[in-house]
């Protein structure tokens, strides 16, 4: 519907965004350090999508996910840790 370099980008920036939301709403509960860590799990996740997905989707769409999949999920982890903590 999109075309592929619309959609790849669509696909990164709700990742992007979603998270760096999250991060935002951990510093507004207080939970600074898992914040920080998050926005640190990020950082790589943007660098594999400039690397892998964004420059060539079809292609490299696997190894994309098989770089930037561990950061994502670790970033899931940082954020129902910091939720834990926070006694939400």
């Amino acid at each position: 519907m999109f075309g592929i370099g619309t959609a790849a980008w669509i696909c990164v920036l709700m990742i992007d965004i979603f998270q760096s939301g999250i991060a935002a709403f951990l510093i507004h509960i207080h939970q600074n350090l898992y914040a920080v860590l998050l926005v640190l799990l990020i950082i790589p996740q943007i660098t594999f999508q400039d690397m892998y997905f964004l420059r060539d989707p079809l292609k490299n769409d696997v190894k994309y996910q098989a770089s930037a999949q561990p950061f994502l999920v670790l970033g899931m982890l940082v954020t129902a840790l910091a939720l834990g903590n926070a006694g939400t």
